[in-house]
């Protein structure tokens, strides 16, 4: 997005300009295509009014601060959420930090400040949309509380792919399964891990499959064991790599933390250092234990040929002849 077209962005209510605005608020973890859908339309509807259109949000995600261990982790950190916001047509973005005290607020409350800062005109949620304490402000008492402070409340029913309703929870079940083609299809986009390529033992590069590894992010929604067909975006490059990716523990050779590895294929350099994101396609196999290096190089020259049949079937780019790493 270019910065004429960012929208602006605000991290307290009391900042926003003066103005009547078409509003529509949610946790948007993972900013999924239900999420998309929901922020086009409040966007063109805002248009078509000739109004602002502004996107509230909340920092960190409700379910980490009201319910820690229960929640599996997130689908994007803060930042990619403010990106793809950014990407989806509003004006305006509110970013709200959430606490406890924050989570005390009555709907009326929280909607009265809203509407006096936004100059709220139109509230637009999905259908089980729902906030305040104990998640009792939902769309009939948003409607009620919206005839008494003069704004009109539109519910937009949850967007669906086959059978499956479209919503971050059934993301997130889908990741911790292993099912990145599943995600990918309710995201609208892969499942992406990114950060620093670090030292790891050096081990990839000795049985000839050199590996950039990362370590997983905590916050995010902890990823299946196993080997995924994936692409790799790599520092200042204009499109994607095809790559092997294995995420666990190494148990044949390494039993530790684990890593996000990722060997590239066809390419040869040194990215120590350097952040890649790696967007995971499609989960090849489960993780595995091995009777010794020479059964787990067998395996693994196995999944290189999956890996490349893979892209061979679903016409992936082709990959960047470049440099390898670790």
């Amino acid at each position: 997005m270019t910065s004429e077209s960012s929208p602006r962005l605000f991290t307290d209510l009391a900042d926003l300009p003066l103005g009547p605005r078409v509003v529509t608020i949610g946790t948007f973890d993972g900013v999924h295509r239900g999420h998309q859908h929901l922020l086009r339309r409040a966007a063109a509807r805002a248009e078509a009014l000739g109004l602002t259109s502004l996107a509230v949000t909340f920092e960190p995600l409700p379910s980490q601060v009201l319910r820690p261990a229960a929640f599996p982790g997130r689908l994007c950190s803060a930042a990619e959420k403010l990106e793809y916001l950014s990407d989806s047509g509003v004006r305006e973005i509110a970013t709200l930090r959430f606490d406890r005290a924050f989570a005390g607020q009555s709907p009326e409350e929280f909607m009265t400040r809203l509407a006096h800062a936004a100059g709220l005109r139109e509230l637009w949620v999905g259908e089980a949309f729902a906030l305040g304490k104990d998640r009792v402000g939902d769309v009939p008492r948003l409607r009620k509380i919206g005839q008494q402070l003069g704004f009109v409340v539109e519910a937009v029913p949850r967007l669906t792919s086959g059978e499956t309703v479209i919503s971050s929870s059934a993301i997130r079940k889908a990741v911790l399964a292993g099912d990145v083609a599943t995600a990918h299809r309710l995201l609208g986009r892969p499942l992406r891990v990114a950060g620093e390529v670090i030292h790891g033992a050096h081990f990839g590069r000795t049985i000839g499959f050199p590996t950039a590894n990362v370590v997983p992010p905590l916050h995010l929604v902890p990823l299946a064991h196993g080997i995924y067909a994936a692409l790799a975006w790599l520092p200042n490059a204009t499109s994607p790599h095809r790559a092997m990716t294995y995420v666990g523990t190494r148990p044949t050779v390494n039993t530790g933390a684990p890593l996000v590895e990722t060997h590239v294929l066809d390419f040869d350099g040194d990215l120590y250092g350097q952040i890649i994101e790696v967007d995971l396609l499609e989960r090849q196999r489960g993780d595995a234990t091995f009777d010794g290096v020479e059964a787990l190089v067998h395996q693994m020259r196995r999944d290189e040929a999956e890996t490349r049949a893979y892209f061979l079937r679903t016409s992936s780019p082709e990959p960047m002849p470049v440099g390898a790493p670790d």
